[in-house]
């Protein structure tokens, strides 16, 4: 396995873990738990929740489809 391949399972990893944070993320802001409260933490008005909701769970969910691939493009090559 050479460095190009250790670099792109690497980036590939990393990009499904910033998916998957910013669908958690997503959902603390719907949730808003009191031990956290992230809606309080940010800022964000209750008007734009849905908005926010909706950008970071589309943003999350190709992160985490598009590292996924990677990961698995350049562990087909091997």
């Amino acid at each position: 396995m050479g460095a190009k391949n250790v670099f792109a399972t690497f980036i590939g990893i990393f990009q499904s873990l910033m998916g998957i944070s910013a669908i958690i993320l997503a959902y603390l802001l719907y949730y808003n738990p009191d031990f956290i409260a992230v809606r309080t933490i940010f800022n964000l008005q209750e008007a734009h929740i849905a908005f926010y909701m909706m950008v970071l769970f589309i943003v999350g969910f190709f992160a985490t489809i598009s590292g996924v691939l990677v990961v698995y493009e350049w562990s087909s090559r091997s």
